[in-house]
């Protein structure tokens, strides 16, 4: 056991609800302790599940919105972290390939761009190339999961497609004329777009951060560890996923070292600029949310991990934020518009 890693932490919630106008504001700010389960190491564990309350102020209407507001631990963590997964039709079971997480209440999603491109280099998929996109034939459905409250009637996982994803960087023919071309990533953040929930009711982003790690700063990796293949009940085309089982995971460590060149110097492995820090963090969890400031922002998502060492690879979000979504349009700049109900994080530390 280390006696310098607290037994759990909290991250922070920022509670959202939409104006008259349309618009999204910030309601309220919550933290959501997340406790390891008995018999993990304190810096790496699997998350205990207790019943908790974001917020007793009324300012979410309906039923659907106070059911995203109440639950389990894990319940109302994989609101905002969530299981990135592919369904190819006519297949008994969805593949589980990464972690995502989202940062925007209009359904920004966020990952690693090598979870995206899995499919196409998997090589279980035809896929249409664009310049910094890709297009998935043959009836694959490509998006995340995310739960719904048992306690107000719900079962199971809604699946919400991408509708759009954007990563960067360029593609590379090969000499060879079987091999198929590869994409060398600028950086290793791919941004995806989901729907809202069915009745219109936002989703929980998590609060990004544009200052990046410190040397000797504790990182803070949560995502899902080794996820199994998901059964899915298939009718007449339409995807339904039951009710099912995956553990969260937490791993922490401190950051060894800072790569904000690395676009450029190509110093490590992991494309583009990124940090390393000293954490177990298995497969699967690629792509999901790194925190900085104890829980407080996210400035990371994972890139590259090792098996048989606490060692791993975080992509820089700060530097990414700047890059276009569309014609005249970053993130930042969505950010900035105060449109999409993403926070703004401004101070020292954060």
């Amino acid at each position: 056991m280390n006696p310098n890693v607290p037994a759990d932490l909290q991250i922070l919630k920022i509670l959202w609800g939409k104006e008259q106008d349309g618009g999204w504001s910030i309601k309220g700010l919550s933290p959501l302790t997340l406790k390891p389960r008995q018999g993990f190491e304190p810096d790496f564990f699997a998350v205990e599940s207790q019943m908790e309350m974001l917020t007793d102020r009324p300012f979410i209407t309906g039923l659907d919105g106070w059911a995203t507001m109440f639950g389990s631990t894990d319940f109302l963590a994989a609101q905002s972290i969530v299981p990135v997964v592919a369904w190819l039709q006519g297949e008994l079971f969805i593949r589980c390939i990464g972690t995502g997480f989202v940062v925007s209440c209009t359904g920004y999603i966020m990952t690693a761009c090598h979870v995206i491109l899995d499919p196409y280099e998997s090589k279980y998929v035809n896929v249409e190339r664009g310049s910094n996109s890709v297009t998935f034939l043959e009836g694959m459905r490509f998006g995340v999961l995310i739960p719904v409250n048992p306690a107000f009637g719900g079962t199971g996982h809604i699946f919400f497609p991408f509708r759009d994803c954007k990563f960067w960087g360029q593609w590379k023919s090969s000499p060879l004329l079987f091999e198929e071309p590869t994409f060398d990533p600028l950086t290793d953040i791919a941004i995806c777009k989901i729907d809202l929930f069915p009745t219109g009711v936002g989703h929980h982003p998590l609060s990004l951060s544009l200052n990046g790690f410190q040397k000797g700063e504790k990182a803070i990796a949560i995502g899902y560890s080794e996820m199994g293949d998901i059964p899915v009940v298939n009718k007449d085309g339409n995807l339904t996923v039951p009710e099912f089982t995956q553990d969260l995971y937490v791993s922490m460590g401190p950051v060894k070292d800072l790569f904000p060149d690395n676009h450029q110097r190509k110093e490590v492995p992991t494309p583009g600029p990124c940090f390393d820090f000293l954490a177990k963090v298995p497969g699967k969890m690629s792509g999901a949310p790194i925190f900085g400031a104890d829980g407080s922002v996210v400035r990371g998502v994972v890139s590259r991990s090792f098996v048989v060492a606490k060692h791993a690879y975080g992509a820089m979000i700060g530097p990414a934020m700047n890059l276009p979504l569309a014609e005249n349009t970053t993130f930042r700049s969505l950010m900035m518009s105060g449109n999409e109900g993403i926070a703004k994080v401004i101070g020292k530390g954060l």
